[in-house]
């Protein structure tokens, strides 16, 4: 009797390799095609009001955010819970750049994500440098959120502090402003794929690997010659520039901008709830939690207020 290869704990889980699916082929890459053909054949095919247009690009933007989340909490097993503070620093840099100097929020985005990892590295450098982990790691990245929350308050008058900032709205591909807004539902389509793709090709890459590793036991993977400092920090930066450029993107969505709207620590248990329910080890699973959470949340948003 032949009995299946043992997975070990490093290979990375993907949907060929489901029981039932191993030789499942292209069907199985047809039936995820027809999936996204559906997904983006929804806002046009069908005569969809903009409400459930507008839940579609929210529970994208969640699952980008949760799968951003998986990197860093479920890889490599830091659980960020200040991961807003990121979501705010891309809407806040891509926002003043327009504001202030006139500069295009496609420039802003990028200005956004550059700044998130720069902010990454000077708060994870010295605590994954220093060796906290756990519950102290955690603690660390809630007082990095509270921190930006309350400098982003604490200056009103470039920040706009808690009345928050009106975006002008100049209609302008050039400027991420458009008249039809379901063009914002395909922006999040391409953040929220792109988001999936990398998160899956570092599952199956070396850099995954050892950040699996390091989740699964620190010890050992530095008597291996992984570098845990830098599993756990490139993992932590990762995240942090995918959750600034969905910040940037959400500002102009919504365009108002308040640390409220993308900072506060109810953002970043969101985030943490959407990917643990659906699986934050999976770089399906932010995705699986956000279908699940995000319109069960809008229904009793919509019934009890």
């Amino acid at each position: 009797m032949r009995f299946p290869k043992k997975k070990t704990s490093g290979e990375p889980d993907n949907i060929l390799t489901i029981p039932g699916l191993q030789n499942a082929g292209w069907p199985a890459f047809f039936g995820i095609a027809i999936i996204l053909v559906g997904i983006l054949a929804f806002p046009v095919a069908f005569d969809v009001r903009f409400y459930f247009v507008q839940v579609g690009i929210l529970i994208m933007f969640y699952a980008t955010l949760g799968t951003a989340w998986g990197i860093v909490g479920g890889y490599a097993g830091q659980h960020s819970i200040g991961q807003a503070a990121f979501v705010g620093i891309g809407a806040y840099t891509s926002t003043l750049l327009y504001m202030k100097l006139n500069i295009s929020p496609w420039i802003g985005l990028f200005a956004g994500m550059l700044m998130a990892a720069f902010v990454a590295v000077i708060i994870g450098y010295p605590l994954f440098r220093y060796g906290l982990k756990g519950d102290y790691f955690a603690l660390g990245t809630v007082a990095l959120g509270l921190i930006i929350f309350e400098v982003t308050t604490s200056f009103s008058s470039f920040t706009g502090g808690s009345q928050g900032i009106p975006l002008k709205y100049e209609e302008n591909p050039l400027n991420f402003q458009f008249p039809n807004r379901t063009v914002y539902y395909y922006i999040i389509f391409v953040i929220w794929l792109a988001t999936v793709i990398t998160s899956y090709k570092l599952r199956r890459s070396r850099a995954g690997f050892e950040m699996l590793a390091v989740r699964d036991d620190e010890i050992a993977a530095a008597r291996g010659g992984i570098s845990v400092l830098k599993a756990k920090l490139t993992a932590f930066v990762l995240a942090g520039v995918i959750s600034a450029a969905a910040g940037t993107f959400f500002a102009q969505f919504i365009l108002f901008l308040d640390p409220g709207t993308v900072m506060s620590l109810a953002i970043s248990v969101q985030i943490i709830l959407v990917a643990v329910l659906g699986g934050m080890n999976s770089y399906l699973g932010g995705t699986l939690g956000a279908i699940i959470l995000i319109p069960v949340s809008q229904l009793l948003a919509s019934t009890f207020t």
